[in-house]
């Protein structure tokens, strides 16, 4: 059966080679699809094997254990990086990475989604968790997503209150995310490029762009900024191994060269017991952690 994949096959696979932690044991099995007709294929490989399948985009905002993945690893790029512009929209492929969407909407002088600058993220990914800023998140120019559903058919949903949350997105348990059509707006290039390049600025002098990191670890408790409190728990720039709260921003935990997924987590366990100590603030993981 996955003699009959058209892509890539591997076994074994790395996948700190695939994350932007530069951290992660080996997949059991890892595919990059060639097309759609492809993750049905390894979709159905790993049902008649029954092992789990995890799907992986750009790899950030994840953490890989350091034993990998029992299972089947798919990495959606190639088929589903295209994008294509109708008029004040683009349909673009869960593959694709959201600063490339950004680059070539601004390139047509499309613009609307300026505030998803600078987050580090594969189409899917962002929609998976709701990316975004505190100007805007990713599910308000969304106006329908696409799906490939368990029994290997296509949906689409178009999104309706409640839908997107803040860096969740309710979406048919089982399905793949194949991509989405977003909404936006023209706007004289001059204005697209300043905003875009204020905003890189910005993110640049206040976080830690240059390291390996995995963005934002913790999701922000209500009327309140995780960075702050962890922080305030006196654990900016605290390091475990080569991994470190960082000390441009405490809600990103940085690789500084040969950490490991275990350094990650004891820093994360420390932050959450230390922030739950002195606030009484449970921490929530924005995160995602997958693997033994």
């Amino acid at each position: 059966m996955l003699g009959d994949i058209r892509g890539e096959v591997r076994f074994k696979e790395p996948l700190g080679f695939h994350t932007s932690l530069r951290i992660g044991g080996p997949a059991d099995v890892f595919i990059v699809p060639q097309d759609v007709d492809d993750i049905r294929k390894a979709v159905a490989f790993a049902e008649k094997e029954r092992l789990p399948v995890v799907i992986l985009g750009g790899g950030n905002n994840l953490l890989v254990k350091d034993r990998g993945i029992r299972g089947v690893v798919i990495k959606l790029e190639g088929c589903l990086a295209r994008m294509e512009f109708h008029g004040e929209e683009v349909t673009v492929g869960a593959g694709a990475s959201l600063a490339h969407v950004i680059r070539e909407a601004a390139a047509l002088g499309l613009g609307g989604i300026e505030p998803l600058v600078g987050i580090p993220a594969s189409i899917g990914g962002a929609l998976a968790m709701n990316a975004g800023t505190p100007d805007g998140a990713i599910g308000d120019y969304v106006s329908a997503v696409y799906f490939l559903h368990p029994d290997g058919t296509i949906g689409d949903l178009k999104p309706l209150n409640g839908t997107f949350a803040y860096r969740a997105f309710q979406y048919p348990p089982g399905a793949i995310l194949l991509g989405a059509r977003i909404t936006l707006h023209r706007r004289p290039q001059k204005e697209i490029l300043a905003d875009i390049k204020a905003r890189l600025k910005h993110k640049k002098s206040t976080q830690p762009l240059a390291l390996a990191s995995a963005g934002c670890v913790w999701k922000n408790p209500p009327a309140d900024h995780a960075g702050r409190l962890v922080e305030k728990a006196g654990l900016k720039g605290k390091r475990i191994g080569a991994a470190e709260i960082s000390a441009k921003h405490a809600n990103f935990i940085v690789n500084r060269g040969g950490a490991t997924a275990a350094d990650i987590l004891a820093l994360m366990d420390l932050a959450l017991e230390r922030v739950q100590t002195r606030f009484g603030i449970k921490l929530e993981p924005e995160i995602r952690i997958v693997g033994d």
